[in-house]
């Protein structure tokens, strides 16, 4: 009789979900924080026991999955618009049947010495080595298509680039511009550079732009302060940048959401962005 230990099966789906959590946020451009993703995938988890109920019928499967979905991407998520909730509910419901597509094909290499498919959960008895391996290759063929996406984004029309941030907001001009390449090193968030001056509108202060960096350092409203590196026809440089809470990008027939920093730097009034990120 084969054997299915909870311990396993709570730490496996942990690991699982934290990389399906990850492969969202980058295919939705939707920001995650550590807190939320980590108490999302426990949670998330905790659906896996329904493996040990008797085989249940197709409808009520498809509502446990649809409700554990639901539960984790609010979860995790968090300070979101109804519509980019429904968004990424559907990206982190299409990616676990991609993930789940790849790790039943995979078997065939892994050679588990136990796999059980129930209730739309499954539980593998691989080596954890494997499972680190595998879960990768998934994460980043997942991303992957998301790269491939990215290449066929529009970027013309009008725009504006609402950046929330504590209690205060600034709305600016978007301009799409695809050679806007800039992005941060330690994250891989793309950066959309905005004008200096719209620290005053979060701090109330005037502040010269040769004090922005330090101005967002010291004070206690601004998160995940450093300095990018930039290049462009005209010099090399380094951008003072934080992470907002909420960066919405609003144009003809889209409105998102997007996981990306906000660079300090003139740019005659407007928020310079990547079209990728519309994606």
């Amino acid at each position: 009789m084969n054997v299915i230990y909870i311990d396993v099966l709570i730490v496996l789906n942990i690991y699982v979900n934290y990389f399906l959590l990850k492969a969202t946020s980058r295919i939705a451009h939707s920001s995650i924080d550590t807190p939320g993703l980590v108490i999302s995938s426990v949670t998330g988890s905790l659906f896996s026991l329904v493996i040990l109920i008797p085989e249940l019928n197709f409808f009520l499967t498809f509502i446990i999955k649809a409700a554990a979905a639901v539960i984790v991407v609010l979860m995790g998520f968090r300070r979101k618009s109804r519509e980019e909730y429904i968004r990424l509910i559907v990206y982190f419901y299409i990616i676990n049947f991609l993930f789940a597509g790849i790790i039943i094909g995979l078997r065939y290499f892994i050679k588990p010495e136990y796999l059980c498919i129930n209730n739309s959960f499954v539980y593998i008895d691989v080596s954890l080595f494997s499972l680190i391996i595998f879960t990768a290759l998934s994460y980043f063929l997942i991303c992957g298509i998301r790269t491939v996406l990215d290449r066929d984004t529009k970027s013309s029309g009008s725009f504006s680039v609402i950046i929330k941030n504590g209690n205060n907001f600034v709305t600016l001009e978007g301009l799409s511009d695809t050679g806007n390449s800039v992005t941060d090193l330690f994250s891989g968030k793309p950066v959309i550079v905005c004008p200096a001056d719209i620290i005053k509108e979060f701090t109330g202060k005037n502040i010269s732009s040769d004090e922005v960096y330090d101005e967002i350092v010291r004070s206690d409203i601004f998160r995940g302060t450093r300095l990018i590196p930039y290049s462009t026809i005209d010099g090399n440089g380094v951008l003072p940048a934080f992470r907002p809470d909420e960066v919405i990008i609003r144009g003809e027939n889209i409105i998102r959401s997007v996981d990306v920093l906000v660079g300090l730097k003139e740019t005659s009034g407007r928020a310079v962005f990547n079209p990728s990120i519309l994606a």
